[in-house]
């Protein structure tokens, strides 16, 4: 008996460390704005393509700001139909701070779906599935607590944009 209770009073520390299941905050929405793709064509990965972002808005509770042109998201679309996205950009805030986004993710589609998005039409999100992991990258100061912590997103292909929605994971 006097070995469990010592067992006991080692583990309890122990068990106190332990992590709760990750929870949502929303953080943000993204509006992105896309030129249309440039088809580099089928490579030995699937069909590539580039977006170039040229434009936006980032608003949130704690954090609003203006998507700048000149990032792109890079896109691989598998023999499977699915788009691979790695989108690489950058907004600044309304108080005059620029932070670089790298955005990882993708959609996934039935073929008759993907067609719809790829001709521009706007296609109910319940009908695809939609998600990225992005990490953001700001400069010492009043937003560089957001490069300590992990997001998720859901998005929303729009004809001429993306509809983002960014939650931090608690």
């Amino acid at each position: 008996m006097k070995k469990i209770i010592h067992l006991l009073f080692l583990i309890f520390p122990l068990m106190s460390f332990a992590q709760n299941q990750p929870s949502l905050e929303y953080f943000c929405e993204l509006t992105v704005k896309l030129d249309p793709a440039l088809v580099v064509g089928e490579t030995p990965h699937g069909m590539r393509r580039i977006i170039p972002i040229i434009g936006g808005t980032v608003t949130g509770p704690s954090i609003k700001g203006e998507i700048l042109k000149g990032g792109a998201d890079w896109q691989i679309v598998r023999k499977d139909g699915v788009a691979e996205l790695e989108a690489h950009y950058q907004f600044k805030t309304d108080d005059g701070v620029i932070i670089y986004i790298k955005n990882i993710g993708m959609r996934v589609a039935t073929p008759e779906v993907a067609a719809r998005i790829a001709k521009g039409e706007k296609v109910d999100p319940s009908q695809y599935y939609f998600r990225a992991v992005p990490n953001f990258e700001a400069p010492a100061g009043k937003y560089e607590k957001i490069n300590n912590a992990i997001y998720v997103c859901s998005g929303e292909r729009l004809p001429d944009a993306v509809l983002i929605k960014v939650y931090k994971v608690l």
